[in-house]
């Protein structure tokens, strides 16, 4: 298959343009997520916690704290499988690693599980922006009878977005608007969030993921 390089966007934009080649649409019909992640490395084991560090402490950065909820609809999805990557502050998934290559390799995430009331929480850095692109945390989501998803956290006080809002440009782009993950996956494939100082000077922000699907609906 043909290696994509140097995607200018967000992993929407990166792998909406697989989709072109043939078995890759027809094998994740019912998924709205990149085929490759539907591999079992990217899900997390039956007994991983729904608390986790995904940004050791040593790593350089501006600390952050992310929690949130999986749900379908209102009610909470127990146990479901989380994949959170992200890059480190300069930009970069995996050091010397370009294109897809270091999105399907990150050297930051972590594995979780929701709890039962579908609750997770981690601690990690502020992502690095990249190409233009606002930076962003990425989920990959997976759960019994129910569809996976890739959805991804945005920051409402990122300087892109900021200068978009100045501009009057949308926060959102048309051209992330218009692939794959974006439309199938209905507007909740990216939420841009609030982010505060807690108390210990750390940022904090929250990003629920609602709109998961039954599969074989």
């Amino acid at each position: 298959m043909p290696k994509i390089r140097d995607c200018g966007a967000v992993a929407f934009l990166c792998w909406a343009a697989l989709l072109s080649f043939p078995g890759i649409a027809s094998a994740q019909e019912d998924e709205l997520v990149p085929f490759p992640y539907l591999a079992d490395r990217y899900t997390a084991p039956r007994n991983a916690p729904s608390v986790g560090v995904l940004a050791p402490n040593n790593e350089p950065g501006e600390r952050l704290i992310v929690t949130g909820r999986v749900l379908f609809g209102s009610r909470p999805v127990a146990g479901a499988s989380l994949f959170i990557f992200q890059t480190d502050r300069n930009g970069e998934y995996a050091p010397g690693v370009q294109g897809n290559d270091a999105e399907l390799n990150p050297r930051l995430f972590v594995l979780l599980r929701t709890d039962t009331q579908g609750r997770y929480r981690f601690e990690t850095i502020r992502p690095g922006s990249y190409n233009g692109n606002a930076a962003h945390v990425h989920y990959v989501v997976k759960a019994a009878d129910y569809k996976t998803r890739l959805v991804d956290l945005w920051f409402q006080d990122d300087p892109i977005l900021v200068a978009r809002r100045a501009a009057g440009q949308p926060e959102i782009t048309d051209a992330l608007r218009n692939t794959p993950y974006f439309k199938a996956g209905t507007h909740d494939s990216i939420a841009i969030r609030p982010v505060s100082r807690g108390a210990e000077g750390r940022w904090q922000t929250s990003r629920d993921i609602q709109k998961i699907g039954r599969a074989h609906v």
